[in-house]
């Protein structure tokens, strides 16, 4: 019956191997069909082209085809030797064609000219010149294509280097083992791609020629090791192309795969078998019942001999009159000392006596009491024990011994003790959560309560012109509170999964603290506040970082310095100290005369949703982010945070950034461009956007048409010309990214305007998707003029230069 299975097992493993060889001869087949297919209109429409050419529509397609085919790495169209176009953009250097190793004779009659060199090395096909290194990990299959079944006589040739790799993931799409193997073959026998080497043994490529020769579609080759049939490689080779597909299984692995599979048969055979001999044992043994006897008690001696549970054996009396050696071990004591003893001897007096008055009741009756005792060695350490005390019953229902089994179990009750730990430190992270959304739900409420009184007061038209004004301003400062809450709360999420972008660039240090300190000099000022800096002293340095997380790290800590002080000063120092290696240490300190904070108050103030205490909260706001942030911003850019801080005294906080020093970046004299009144179109969904958005833009004197859905914004731009399109992109219909590729792809009247994405969505990681798909920039709400008038600067300023 076993080797029945494991023969249905070899079968199977078999049958899967022509499975896979037909699947993947089939997919590669199809693969190398499309790659045909869609360069033979290429091909004829050059064919048909006469005088000068416009290869720009040429391109635009093989464009296109590279980028929604990634089986094909490059493509390269040839007139005669000369390269027309190379889709790597490198050059139009001549392409090495003996390199690429092209048969004479290997193509099918049934396609296009096409023929299969041998796979090479490298990102892209090698040019004339080129030394390519066979270390490379990446791999081309080159194919050669043309309209005649001579491809060195044809006008027009298409060279494709398909993604070695991309084919290699359809073999390993396959549940095929780590000791399985497989390749691509070309009909004359070339391994263009591989994986173990029973697929490319001689005896494999041997078959695998003779059986193209012979125009079979499919042969199959055993390899034996006795008795035992040790492999099977399944050659299938494309109806269409002089390509061949080898998969080879290892029964080996196929035995193992089996043995594991059916080890609980294999034990239950054992298993019963064994029973059946313990039966026959036992019935043997009966009839020497003394002999029997002798060997059970030397059995049950041994098993409590070197059981690692403590056995203790009293009479009725609970005199001891056994232990056994894990006793000994565990509790100190001698069988000089324990015998004759009671087992008082181990006992710590933390149980109560009610205890042992319910054992003895327990066992008086003839049942096992079972309970646990905190028991004491003969040095006097505590082991917290799980004990069973039995009464040894003869068959009348009497006893004169008691047996009893003591378990140390003094790492369940550490494990316990963990387990406790974890769960209170749980419900502290739930009342911080808890706290956090009681103070985030303040944070919230107070701007909207702000927002909806003073929409109220002005709704009702009774507020002068000076009210009206300070109103907006008031509406304006709940506006950005609000703004800034939802950028901590986003940028803390972001570190949190590791998505946070870091870009590296030359940045200013002294021009950002500069800035940071102008933005807060206002409200420093109006409490009396003194606000300094010696940052001027290093304007020339310049340095390697990300300038935007550095501004945010300064930011922070200012406001906060500025918050929480009453009198006194803020005082912003910069220090640059020389490292190695041309790196230099960035150091900036933000000292404050504030509130301070007390030892237990540092040690949690970098933890998210916390501050110093409750009374922080209510007094100066806040939820308890931005010292979190801080610092996760500061280990991102490769450096820490200190603090040192005391209570009504002030604190000091140190960033410490180790950078490379860089020079001044040199740019260009900017060129004012007066971008006028432009034509605008407005995609956006909401109604309330539209009406703020056009109305902010009419202001500034530009025309705005608008349209609420993605299919709308494409018909109106196919019909009208526009300066500039805000395009929306979440919307019912077609969404934006659709939108602006139809706009783009049409080649219509605004297939070269300006485009912006215009969206809420903050995430640097999709701003790739917005550009990928035609948008000149990414203009994120609520719209701020003075944004979009910088972008719109920059994008006119770029066209006129």
């Amino acid at each position: 019956m076993l080797w029945t299975s494991f023969q249905a097992s070899v079968s199977e493993r078999d049958n899967l191997s022509k499975l896979y060889a037909r699947m993947i001869e089939s997919s590669i087949t199809r693969m190398v069909e499309a790659v045909e297919n869609n360069l033979f209109g290429i091909l004829q429409d050059l064919e048909l082209e006469e005088g000068d050419l416009d290869f720009t529509i040429y391109e635009r397609r093989i464009g296109n085809l590279i980028r929604f085919a990634p089986h094909i790495r490059q493509i390269i169209l040839l007139r005669g030797d000369d390269v027309l176009f190379n889709s790597n953009m490198r050059s139009h250097a001549k392409v090495d064609l003996k390199h690429l190793s092209f048969p004479d004779k290997l193509f099918n009659a049934l396609s296009l000219g096409i023929q299969i060199g041998d796979t090479v090395h490298g990102r892209f096909l090698s040019e004339v010149g080129d030394v390519t290194s066979k270390n490379s990990p990446r791999k081309l299959i080159p194919l050669l294509l043309s309209l005649r079944n001579n491809p060195s006589a044809a006008s027009y040739r298409v060279l494709v280097g398909m993604n070695a790799h991309y084919v290699d993931r359809l073999f390993k799409t396959t549940d095929l083992g780590d000791r399985d193997s497989y390749a691509l073959l070309r009909a004359d026998g070339t391994v263009l791609l591989s994986k173990g080497r029973e697929s490319t043994g001689i005896n494999v490529i041997q078959q695998a020629i003779s059986s193209f020769k012979e125009g079979r579609d499919e042969s199959h080759l055993r390899e034996q090791d006795g008795w035992l049939e040790k492999s099977q490689s399944t050659i299938r080779f494309s109806g269409k192309y002089p390509l061949g597909i080898v998969v080879s299984v290892d029964h080996g692995a196929t035995f193992s795969n089996w043995l594991d599979e059916n080890k609980i048969l294999i034990l239950t055979l054992f298993l019963a078998t064994f029973g059946v001999l313990v039966i026959a044992f036992w019935l043997y043994l009966d009839l020497q019942r003394s002999k029997i006897l002798r060997k059970e008690i030397r059995l049950l001696s041994s098993a409590v001999q070197q059981s690692p549970v403590s056995f203790l054996i009293t009479d009725k009396q609970g005199v001891i009159h056994y232990a056994n050696p894990a006793f000994e071990k565990l509790y100190g004591y001698s069988r000089e000392e324990y015998i004759g003893q009671y087992p008082s001897i181990i006992k710590s007096g933390m149980a109560p006596e009610e205890v042992y008055k319910n054992l003895w009741a327990s066992v008086n009756r003839g049942e096992t009491w079972q309970g646990e005792f905190i028991n004491k060695t003969k040095d006097g350490q505590l082991i917290p024990t799980s004990s069973a005390i039995s009464p040894v019953v003869d068959d009348d229902g009497n006893f004169d011994y008691l047996v009893g089994a003591l378990m140390d179990i003094s790492v369940q009750k550490e494990l316990q003790e963990k387990a406790l730990a974890a769960s209170r430190e749980a419900q502290l992270a739930s009342e911080a959560k808890s706290h956090f959304l009681a103070t985030m739900s303040h944070e919230l409420r107070t701007p909207m309560t702000g927002i909806n009184g003073i929409i109220e007061i002005l709704k009702s038209n009774q507020c002068n012109p000076q009210q009206v004004s300070d109103l907006l301003d008031d509406l304006g400062s709940s506006s950005n509170a609000l703004m800034m809450l939802l950028n901590d709360i986003l940028d803390l999420s972001k570190i949190e999964a590791g998505k946070l972008q870091i870009e590296f660039l030359p940045c200013n240090p002294s021009a950002i603290i500069e800035n940071v300190l102008h933005l807060f000099r206002e409200t420093a000022q109006d409490k009396g506040v003194e606000l300094v800096s010696n940052a001027q002293e290093y304007r020339d340095i310049w340095v390697k970082s990300d300038g935007l997380r550095l501004r945010q790290v300064v930011s922070n800590l200012v406001s906060n310095a500025v918050k929480f002080t009453e009198i006194g000063h803020v005082r912003v120092n910069l220090r640059v100290t020389p490292l190695v290696a041309g790196k230099i240490s960035l150091k900036i300190v933000v000292e404050d005369t504030g509130i301070g904070m007390t030892p237990e108050q540092v040690n949690t103030v970098f933890e998210p949703f916390t501050q110093a205490d409750a009374s922080t909260t209510r007094k100066y706001g806040g939820t308890g982010l931005g010292l979190t942030i801080t610092k996760q911003l500061c280990q991102l850019l490769g450096g820490r945070l200190k603090i040192n801080s005391v209570q009504n005294s002030g604190s000091i906080f140190a960033v410490d950034i180790p950078v490379d020093q860089v020079h001044a970046p040199h740019g260009g004299v900017s060129q004012d461009v007066d971008i006028g009144s432009l034509q605008m179109l407005l995609a956006e969904d909401n109604v309330v956007n539209q009406k703020v958005v056009s109305t902010l833009l009419r202001q500034k004197g530009h025309t705005v048409d608008i349209v609420s859905n993605g299919q709308e914004a494409v018909d109106i731009a196919r019909q009208k010309k526009f300066d500039v399109i805000l395009m929306d992109m979440q919307m019912p219909v077609m969404d934006g990214v659709e939108a602006i590729s139809h706009i783009r792809q049409e080649q219509g009247l605004n297939c070269t305007t300006v485009i912006f994405a215009f969206t809420a969505d903050a995430f640097p990681e999709h701003r790739g998707k917005y550009l990928e798909a035609g948008a000149n920039d990414v203009v994120t709400k609520p719209l701020n003029w003075v944004q979009l008038h910088e972008k719109l600067t920059e994008v006119f300023r770029a066209r006129v230069k």
